[in-house]
């Protein structure tokens, strides 16, 4: 019998990092050079791409997809079409939202096969992480590294709508800071259409280009802290009043996810929490050399204030942690970038400093991020994946895996 946690799982993910970090070394001795960078980063793309596009039936969300495309019609079927955006058939359909129906029907019209549905996506997903990180990132590579690092991984395998409002709403970025509203709005609009989180992108528009006073940003900081170690429930009261005063499956739902021992419960102190204080007070403490590298003032208030949204989400949001999963996720983006400006920061020394943790800590990020049976990595390029053994993994392991603790 496979246990339902092991290293050997993470092993691939770990070999990915590492093949990252021998990028990351190549590119920085290019630099140094004065070299072009262009052939390793092609290499990040294609690894990226062969990796995540062509991957088998892994982690949960699959459960989702792989049936959502079996039911999908072709163009030509216009009896199907109908019935697939009017849902007179399945509920489950209302949930999701017209933009990736209609991709759904398009990929399904080229061919029937579901992994074309992950190839394509992760296509799309590894061209927008390219312009993003040619147009903003000061180290190319190092923001692939921050991305597998922090939300990537799971933005990948198992966001496959949410992925593309992310991304859409990295390509706007540069509206928001040329204070270009309807070119902002329009590719948020289309995120929107794939992805209802898209919404929170929206009144960003109107303060994440201007600079947070710092009595703020160490204020709300350690406010949040205080009710994150305390675990201090303020959020419940409301949700529960707001649920009750909607009535009807509203007060349900507050209701459920009051009492959910699986979604109301904050994460106390981890090395999770550890990880984001740390990083948080090392950014802004080096707020001012990092200014002076990015030199834009929209961009730096742009990154600093999704760093800022980021942090203390997830502070505030202790209580429900399946609001801390889904949100921060939105705003991880303040990561993968301000990560490689602050290491273009440093001096020579604090460099190899620097590199040296990034190999302990990516490979213990690895190791911790996927060390269970859903993430046993397949790829279809040489392996044969089983829809009915996927079934069977994800029923007999996810109870446990959710709730490691439970015997």
């Amino acid at each position: 019998m496979e246990p339902t946690f092991s290293y050997i799982y993470s092993i691939p993910y770990i070999i990915l990092f590492l093949i990252y970090f021998v990028l990351f070394l190549w590119e920085n001795r290019l630099r140094n050079k004065e070299s072009d960078i262009k052939i390793v980063r092609y290499l990040g793309m294609l690894i990226f791409f062969v990796f995540f596009g062509f991957r088998g039936y892994i982690d949960t969300d699959f459960a989702v997809y792989f049936p959502l495309y079996e039911v999908a019609p072709t163009i030509s079927d216009a009896k199907g079409l109908r019935e697939f955006f009017s849902s007179v058939n399945e509920d489950y359909l209302l949930k999701i939202e017209p933009g990736f129906k209609v991709l759904l029907i398009l990929l399904k019209t080229i061919t029937k096969e579901y992994f074309f549905l992950q190839i394509v996506s992760s296509l799309i997903n590894v061209l927008f992480l390219n312009f993003f990180l040619r147009k903003y990132s000061p180290q190319y590579i190092l923001g692939f590294i921050m991305y597998l690092i922090f939300s990537g991984l799971v933005i990948e395998i198992n966001l496959l709508r949410n992925s593309k409002a992310i991304f859409l709403f990295l390509y706007s970025l540069q509206f928001l800071k040329d204070r270009n509203a309807s070119k902002y709005f329009i590719c948020n609009g289309i995120g929107l259409l794939f992805h209802s989180s898209a919404i929170f992108y929206f009144p960003l528009y109107f303060f994440l280009h201007k600079r947070i006073s710092p009595a703020f940003v160490w204020g709300t900081f350690i406010l949040g802290n205080v009710l994150f170690l305390g675990q201090i429930k303020f959020i419940t009261p409301i949700v529960v009043a707001i649920g009750n005063l909607m009535g009807g499956a509203y007060a349900g739902l507050a209701e459920f996810y009051s009492k959910s021992n699986l979604y109301s419960k904050g994460y106390g102190v981890t090395i999770g929490y550890l990880e984001k204080v740390i990083i948080y007070i090392i950014f802004y403490g080096s707020y001012n050399k990092i200014r002076e590298h990015i030199k834009d003032e929209n961009l730096v208030n742009i990154f600093f204030n999704l760093l800022f949204i980021f942090t203390t989400t997830y502070l505030f949001l202790n209580e429900y942690s399946v609001f801390i999963d889904r949100v921060t996720t939105l705003f991880a983006v303040s990561y993968w970038i301000l990560f490689p400006y602050f290491y273009a920061t440093l001096e020579k020394f604090m460099k190899m400093i620097f590199t040296f943790v990034l190999l302990l800590f990516g490979v213990f990020k690895m190791y911790k991020s996927n060390n269970f049976i859903i993430r046993n990595y397949e790829n279809i390029i040489w392996d044969k994946p089983s829809i009915g053994r996927a079934y069977y993994i994800f029923s007999k392991h996810i109870d446990k895996i959710l709730n490691p603790s439970k015997k």
